[in-house]
């Protein structure tokens, strides 16, 4: 049974990686990690920021490869279902995202990305 959720919970992985890395515009800047689990509602586990675009909206909110987003518009990560992620990061020019991080040295941080 244990390997039969595991094999679901990677399937799902392999298929929604693309609902994140979709759109080519330059919208935040940034390039996601990530982990999931569930399958018919999925929730997002962890979200780190992999790569940030030079003077990408992103970037001047200050945001920085390495940190880990603990909440997304006050929707809670782990926990997260991720078709709200995903609807909150594709969500029209200027609209701003709140975002709280923990960046490397474990300092907890609120952010405001604009996005572009």
């Amino acid at each position: 049974m244990q390997y039969r959720k595991k094999l679901v919970i990677l399937l799902f992985v392999l298929f929604s990686v693309n609902s994140f890395a979709g759109d080519k515009k330059i919208k935040i800047g940034v390039t996601w990690d990530y982990t999931a689990s569930g399958f018919f509602s999925p929730e997002v586990d962890e979200l780190i920021v992999n790569k940030v675009i030079a003077n990408s909206p992103a970037e001047k909110a200050g945001l920085k490869v390495g940190d880990k987003v603990l909440s997304l518009e006050g929707c809670n990560i782990p926990g997260c279902p991720a078709s709200k992620v995903k609807g909150y990061l594709k969500s029209d020019s200027g609209t701003e995202l709140h975002l709280v991080i923990e960046n490397n040295k474990g300092v907890v941080e609120n952010l405001m990305i604009t996005v572009g």
